[in-house]
């Protein structure tokens, strides 16, 4: 292993009908079915409400981008809420740089739990 490799890492934490995906290393086309498979599941459990926390993701890719994407439509088809919440400053830019920041619901700062 590279010294400077970031290890993949998906949490999910539960209130309720809250559920806060937290997202560690590189959201691409290894990782990112894991997301899907992890937003699906909370959705299926009753949360009405899923923050994607980015806050610990290095990358993202274009598959990560539609896994987002596709995320956010499943949430909508469930009728419930998703937010991105606590992008670095390189994810921010790529989700601006393809536009995503006009559809993705975005905050920065605190993401109570």
């Amino acid at each position: 292993m590279i010294d400077d490799e970031v290890v993949w890492e998906l949490q999910t934490h539960r209130q309720g009908a809250r559920s806060q995906v937290v997202l560690t290393g590189e959201l691409d086309l290894d990782s990112a079915p894991s997301l899907l498979t992890a937003v699906v599941e909370e959705l299926a459990a009753g949360a009405n409400e899923v923050i994607v926390d980015l806050s610990g993701l290095v990358f993202i890719d274009s598959s990560g981008l539609g896994t987002l994407v596709g995320c956010w439509r499943r949430a909508k088809n469930a009728g419930a809420a998703l937010t991105v919440a606590n992008p670095g400053e390189d994810v921010r830019t790529t989700l601006e740089i393809t536009g995503l920041d006009q559809i993705l619901p975005i905050t920065s700062g605190a993401v109570a739990n």
